[in-house]
């Protein structure tokens, strides 16, 4: 088994699989199913990593593909990380195109109730009379996005991750940046056509992908330095799979702003993954060991 066929058949199984199901399904990614079909997408990837880890390779799974529990501080990094992506994009996108942020339950009552037609109005009143919401950060953040990170999320994130971040991270040669640079492209590659068929952006699906290319390429040195410094691809299953539970919220949150400006994949949550990037880069220089990552 050389190392070209071993590539030809990961990526003709993850990416041929998942261009199957995106075609098989075409008319639901603009519905409220895409996001349940975004996680039978996943499949092709977890199944392309055991197929070649095994019977391909007659590899052992866990360690090689970095499936460990290292506790530590990587931990909590990658779970509170994408609430600090939360609060940049939102505020990018309120100081760069005008968002409203939605910090309050009265304000979020009010940006819901725009969106009714004059017959669901009193329905809707009634059902807020009775049943009177939270504040939409408390209810997102703790009720909602931080314990399905650290639960249902993190194994929805970690198909994915078990590809991209646990067998093309040992399998490609290389420094940092190529291994960061050539696995966002392979994720470029295997979400594109999700995208444009409407997956997180049904009104501008083009310019979706290629927000999601550039959002691939700044996001995949984050997620390989999380690899590379816990040792675990299930840390950055935790830090995708919390990102994943509040992509909902940050839509609900930048109230105003266009799908290719809100967090977290248009432009706002593009500058957010940099600046988050740019931590970690900081970080890399006054640490020990260093990963060259400049």
């Amino acid at each position: 088994m050389t190392r070209p066929k071993m590539f030809a058949i990961f990526f003709g199984l993850a990416h041929g699989g998942g261009l199957a199901v995106t075609l098989l399904f075409l008319d639901v990614w603009t519905t409220p199913w895409a996001r349940a079909l975004a996680i039978v997408h996943l499949l092709p990837v977890l199944l392309a990593t055991l197929f070649v880890q095994g019977p391909v390779l007659k590899q052992p799974v866990m360690e090689p593909l970095g499936l460990e529990l290292r506790f530590g501080r990587w931990w909590l990094v990658a779970w509170l990380a994408p609430v600090l992506l939360l609060a940049l994009g939102v505020l990018f996108a309120w100081l760069f195109f005008g968002a409203e942020p939605v910090l309050d339950a009265t304000t979020y009552v009010a940006n819901k109730r725009a969106l009714l037609t004059p017959d669901q109005l009193e329905a809707f009143d009634r059902h807020v009379r009775e049943t009177p919401p939270p504040s939409p950060l408390w209810f997102w953040l703790v009720v909602q996005g931080l314990p399905a990170g650290l639960t249902i999320n993190l194994l929805v994130a970690l198909a994915g991750e078990l590809g991209f971040r646990g067998f093309l991270f040992r399998e490609i040669r290389g420094g940092f940046w190529r291994r960061a640079l050539l696995s966002g492209l392979a994720e470029a590659a295997w979400l594109a056509p999700p995208v444009a068929c409407g997956l997180h952006f049904p009104e501008q699906p083009l310019v979706g992908v290629a927000c999601v290319f550039v959002w691939c390429l700044v996001a995949s040195p984050v997620l390989t330095y999380l690899r590379a410094r816990s040792r675990s691809v299930v840390v950055v299953a935790l830090f995708r799979g919390t990102l994943l539970a509040l992509v909902v919220p940050a839509a609900e949150l930048a109230w105003g702003a266009n799908e290719w400006q809100r967090p977290f994949f248009g432009v706002a949550g593009i500058a957010a993954m940099a600046v988050l990037l740019g931590i970690f880069l900081v970080h890399d220089r006054v640490s020990e060991p260093k990963l060259a990552t400049r």
